[in-house]
């Protein structure tokens, strides 16, 4: 994700300087995310965080970017992390989750501010025919069959182990579990907390159903243990990529009390799908550049209208906006 993110940078900023940062002398700043040191981003603008998974403490990292006079933006999908990473600074901004999950979902249900509905539910579909590294896919496994509340009782409120299924035109239904993604279950939609249910899934619902007679294991499993499954697996999903498709597909579905379906937003990309959750914080940075604030939300950056037209004009469908 890191570099589509720099590609994207360079295509849509060419006159900035793109900088990388990591372990690695490689790079051309060392920074370690767990134990960062400002003075590695010194002099930068916007720092953008893509070292996932995302199950370490944030606070130092967007700290030491503030006192290097840096606004701070991340992918994190991770409602916990997003939560965290949200740290106040009179003038710097933290933007968390400037990816599809949960920003470009909090940025589409905007388009419903002027009357928000009862409810949303928001799918997100991968085509399992695009490549997946271990980090993705251990990012993937990493909550499912897991509690949100890890303190609490194990209840079928578990990540998972209920599932729905969602007509999409011209590509059929496709099976969605319940997942983590959208911070305190509710989204911002214009001046209301709205309730929200968020589900990720496949273009191939047997994929979905596996995952979900499989989650009370992958609760159970050691963390290092599942590490190295999703390490096995990215070596042996491109002999299951031929058997998938390409077509990857955000849904956000605004319900009313009854439950009923008053509207829908869908974007869809037929091909380079994995562009879609990095083009966010691109916007984000460019957004900070152009003008500097202390927002905490990709929302406060970037209109519905404005992410729907840039998207189209990445080549993605848009449909409801």
């Amino acid at each position: 994700m890191g570099k589509r993110i720099i590609r994207l940078l360079h295509e849509t900023l060419p006159d900035v300087e793109v900088l990388t940062a990591g372990r690695s002398a490689e790079n051309d700043r060392q920074l370690d995310v767990k134990s960062p040191s400002a003075e590695a981003m010194r002099g930068a603008t916007v720092v953008i965080n893509t070292v996932g998974a995302f199950s370490y403490d944030p606070a130092p990292l967007v700290n030491a970017a503030h006192e290097a006079g840096a606004h701070y933006v991340d992918i994190a999908e991770r409602a916990s992390f997003v939560a965290a990473a949200r740290i106040k600074h009179p003038v710097l901004a933290a933007v968390s989750g400037a990816s599809t999950v949960p920003g470009l979902i909090e940025v589409l249900a905007e388009h419903w501010a002027g009357q928000p509905p009862a409810r949303v539910r928001a799918q997100l579909s991968i085509g399992t025919n695009n490549p997946a590294s271990a980090t993705l896919l251990y990012s993937m496994l990493e909550p499912i069959g897991r509690h949100p509340d890890p303190e609490a009782a194990m209840d079928d409120r578990r990540f998972f182990l209920r599932t729905w299924a969602r007509k999409h035109h011209g590509v059929g239904k496709r099976r969605y579990g319940r997942y983590p993604g959208v911070y305190g279950d509710a989204l911002q939609v214009g001046e209301s907390e709205v309730p929200t249910e968020f589900g990720f899934g496949f273009d191939r619902r047997v994929y979905t159903r596996l995952l979900q007679l499989n989650a009370p294991i992958l609760a159970l499993l050691p963390r290092a243990l599942l590490r190295l499954q999703a390490t096995i697996g990215a070596v042996l999903a491109p002999l299951a990529r031929p058997l998938g498709t390409r077509i990857g597909i955000l849904s956000l579905d605004a319900l009313d009390e009854r439950g009923e379906v008053t509207d829908s937003i869908e974007v869809r990309a037929s091909k380079n799908g994995l562009d879609v959750p990095a083009r966010p914080a691109v916007w984000a940075a460019e957004a900070l550049l152009k003008s500097p604030r202390p927002t905490r939300r990709l929302s406060e950056l970037v209109t519905a209208d404005t992410a729907a037209a840039r998207l189209r004009e990445a080549g993605y469908k848009v449909t409801g906006l």
